[in-house]
């Protein structure tokens, strides 16, 4: 119909119909009213005071907060603890502005503290971490403890927690609570913290602990099952040192044997060169036996506690002859004394095939090989064939070679005199057995030594 045809209709109406049909169109618009003013209404939920969300009926809230309870219940198996005041608060909002249950649920995590009552490893007023029950509490306690149990050869005084610990109810939101070897390895790193780092080519344990700036020490530590020197490209190296949160304290008795390092005494003696020294009493050293009582903690030694000493055998005082008598010039005096005692090996001249340059003196591994003659150190060092070698100029364009040696007694420069001893012999270099190869030159050329010396 038509509001041409309407208006004609309404003109029709008497006076007393008119007044009827306005009455009853302005209680239709109040209807309206009323609907549309009843729907716009809502309640703005707070938790201790403050607004947390926007509910259209508080029965929303509340079936929502015990669905999160149910659940918390469900995967902890805890007491849940609900400590807040929430409270309602009728106003009128857009449609849109009110929160449906995901909403609801996202708010309650994000502004309600839901706690639930778990088993707590307390130090002092301090609880360090949390477990579902009072025997996975136990538990941890007992396998840490574990790690550091001593010897069963020792005597042990002591082996506890060196902290007061006690195990009782803690709140604590759900995703706090640890399984136990989730405990463990809390307590034994003192953090949750990860920090990683992959070895690249070339790095080592003291390249990687300069870059993050910690020492190389605190790098093993942290390390326990890495080996440094195998180190892979690759490998995961933690960077998180260690800072237990529990000590294991362990004193134990023990007995230890420790030396008692003998003394040294000199005795003067005209029978030897100034600067020469030899020994006429061997030292020995003495045995004490220790009875002391050892601290550690988490493994570690922080202290020892002598409790009695007993000498087992007393040290043996070394005596050492040392020289007074002036030595004989450290020049050349034309005139050569054996290199040292032994028998003649070989000659001078061609063996198999090859000239031999001087002559071989075997003597047993160790023997003292001396100067033939006062001259100057010209070389000190290895050559090859000849292994440990000494050469010593004399002067007057003569030279000799001591070959062969265990050890060097004398260096590069030196100069010495004759008789004095410049090495042991040995078997290095192109040998069959310890001998001194001796070879006397002359203007650089070898010439027989047994012109020289006699054997």
């Amino acid at each position: 119909m038509k509001i041409e045809e309407v208006s004609g209709k309404f003109k029709e109406l008497s006076k007393k119909q008119k007044i009827g049909f306005i009455g009853t169109l302005s209680l239709c618009l109040i209807l309206i009213s009323t609907f549309l003013y009843i729907n716009s209404m809502a309640f703005q939920v707070k938790s201790n005071g403050k607004v947390i969300t926007v509910v259209k009926n508080k029965e929303d809230f509340q079936v929502v907060l015990e669905s999160v309870k149910e659940e918390l219940f469900n995967t902890y198996g805890e007491e849940v603890i609900f400590d807040e005041v929430i409270t309602y608060e009728r106003v009128k909002v857009d449609k849109d502005k009110i929160a449906h249950v995901e909403d609801i649920k996202k708010a309650i995590s994000k502004n309600i503290n839901l706690e639930v009552v778990a088993s707590g490893i307390w130090v002092e007023d301090k609880c360090i971490v949390a477990l579902h029950t009072k025997s996975q509490a136990e538990e941890v306690l007992k396998k840490i403890k574990s790690i550091y149990e001593p010897d069963e050869q020792v005597k042990v005084e002591k082996y506890d927690y060196a902290e007061n610990i006690k195990i009782d109810k803690v709140q604590i939101k759900g995703p706090e609570v640890k399984n136990v070897d989730e405990a463990v390895d809390f307590i034994l790193k003192g953090t949750d913290q990860e920090k990683i780092h992959k070895v690249e080519k070339g790095e080592s344990f003291w390249t990687i602990a300069k870059k993050y700036d910690i020492s190389v020490d605190d790098l093993v530590r942290a390390n326990m099952d890495v080996k440094p020197e195998k180190l892979q490209i690759g490998q995961s190296i933690s960077l998180i040192v260690p800072k237990a949160l529990l000590t294991v304290e362990t004193v134990t008795n023990t007995t230890l044997k420790e030396k008692i390092a003998y003394e040294v005494e000199f005795e003067e003696t005209s029978a030897l060169y100034k600067g020469e020294k030899k020994v006429k009493i061997t030292g020995k050293n003495g045995v004490k036996e220790v009875l002391a009582q050892v601290v550690t903690q988490n493994g570690v030694q922080v202290a020892m506690n002598v409790v009695s000493e007993n000498i087992v055998s007393k040290p043996v005082t070394q005596v050492v002859l040392k020289g007074t008598k002036n030595p004989p010039p450290r020049i050349g005096s034309g005139s050569f004394i054996k290199p040292t005692r032994g028998r003649l090996s070989s000659r001078f001249g061609w063996r198999w095939g090859r000239k031999h340059t001087g002559i071989d003196i075997a003597a047993p591994y160790g023997t003292k090989v001396i100067a033939a003659d006062g001259g100057k150190v010209t070389y000190s060092g290895w050559k090859s064939g000849y292994g440990y070698l000494v050469i010593i100029d004399h002067g007057r364009n003569t030279i000799t070679y001591y070959g062969h040696n265990s050890k060097l007694l004398v260096k590069k420069g030196q100069k010495v005199f004759k008789g004095q001893k410049i090495a042991l012999v040995g078997s290095t270099g192109r040998s069959t057995g310890p001998h001194v190869h001796f070879e006397v030159r002359k203007n650089k050329i070898p010439v027989n030594p047994l012109r020289y010396v006699k054997y």
